[in-house]
């Protein structure tokens, strides 16, 4: 009698794959739980921070573009303060007197002439 085909592997060949398949997806698990554990955590952690620094830098130039505005505002509440802005970037004058403003000149640079002169 014949007998059929032989088995390529012994259950002990079969039952070792199958302990090496087990270990190989539990360490995939554990390597996928890491990543959602803590590498996703962590870069949303540094994101976060970049946009934390972003969001002080701002804060930073705004503060000091309040203490500017908040000089100028004293500074104008200064009389002579008020004329001087009156005078120079408004072109105000107090009543009697005449302003004044300058007109651009004309150039005076010469040209040679190519055509002929009349006789």
């Amino acid at each position: 009698m014949t007998q059929g085909p032989t088995p390529r592997y012994t259950p002990e060949q079969v039952s070792r794959r199958r302990a090496i398949m087990l270990r190989t997806s539990v360490a995939l698990v554990i390597v996928v739980g890491l990543l959602f554990v803590v590498v996703f955590p962590v870069r949303a952690l540094l994101d976060q921070r970049g946009a934390l620094d972003q969001s002080q830098h701002q804060l930073e130039v705004l503060r000091q573009e309040r203490q500017r505005l908040e000089r100028e505002a004293k500074q104008l509440q200064a009389d002579a303060e008020v004329e001087r802005v009156a005078r120079e970037d408004l072109g105000m004058v107090r009543p009697g007197e005449q302003a004044y403003a300058p007109v651009p000149g004309v150039s005076t640079t010469t040209t040679s002439s190519t055509l002929p002169l009349a006789p």
